[in-house]
């Protein structure tokens, strides 16, 4: 199992998604390969958050994954 890497509390990089989808687990294996800090948020199928109106602005398709960093912004990201 990959768990997220947490190493300071002042992390910029969330990824909305649940470890079970194939999308997420590809964000999820750059962002350890890369040593990039992130916080990752379950989201999607029965974590719901997804279709949320806070969500859906952020991602009109309410898909996952959703990376955010500092403001930006990248859905549909596989």
């Amino acid at each position: 199992m990959i768990a997220c890497v947490i190493s300071h509390t002042n992390i910029m990089l969330k990824l909305w998604g649940r470890l079970n989808s194939l999308n997420v687990q590809k964000v999820v294996l750059a962002l350890e390969e890369a040593g990039t800090p992130y916080e990752r948020i379950d989201a999607g199928l029965h974590f719901g958050h997804n279709k949320t109106p806070e969500y859906l602005a952020k991602n009109p398709m309410g898909l996952v994954p959703l990376l955010e960093d500092n403001g930006f912004v990248l859905w549909e990201s596989n």
